[in-house]
C-alpha cells in the first residue's frame, strides 16, 4: 500500500475538483454549494427526466402544466417534510415508482445503455 506525500494528495485533489460533474460545476465547485444550493441544482438536471416523462401533465403547479414541463423546485416546507426526496422536483414524490423510471429515462436520454442490453 503506498503512502502519499502531501505534494501527491493535495495534486489529486485538485485533479478530482477539477473534474466536471453536472452541467455548470465541476466536482469541487459543486460540493463547496451549500447542501440546499446543491439539492436546487440535482432538481434542475431532474426536471429534464420528469419533463420527457410527462410529470408536467398531472403536477399540481400551474407553472409546469403552462410550460408543458417541470418547473418545479422543492419549497423548503417541502423539504423539511421528509415526504419528499430532496434532490427530485415535487413531481417525483419520495418512495413512488416515479424515482426509479425518472432515473432510467436519464440514462437514456444521455444515450447510455440499457440494463438489460448490458447482460
Amino acid at each position: 500500500m503506498k503512502i502519499w506525500t502531501e505534494e501527491e494528495r493535495q495534486r489529486y485533489e485538485a485533479e478530482r475538483d477539477a473534474e466536471p460533474y453536472i452541467p455548470g460545476f465541476t466536482w469541487g465547485e459543486f460540493h463547496r454549494l451549500p447542501e440546499r444550493q446543491q439539492e436546487h441544482e440535482c432538481q434542475k438536471i431532474f426536471q429534464i427526466g420528469a419533463s420527457s416523462l410527462g410529470y408536467w401533465k398531472t403536477c399540481s403547479l400551474s407553472p409546469c402544466r403552462r410550460a408543458k414541463a417541470c418547473r418545479g423546485f422543492l419549497s423548503e416546507a417541502q423539504a423539511a417534510s421528509g415526504r419528499y426526496q430532496r434532490r427530485f422536483p415535487p413531481c417525483i414524490r419520495e418512495g413512488t415508482c416515479r424515482q426509479s423510471a425518472t432515473l432510467k429515462e436519464m440514462l437514456r436520454l444521455a444515450g447510455e445503455p440499457e440494463e438489460e442490453a448490458n447482460g
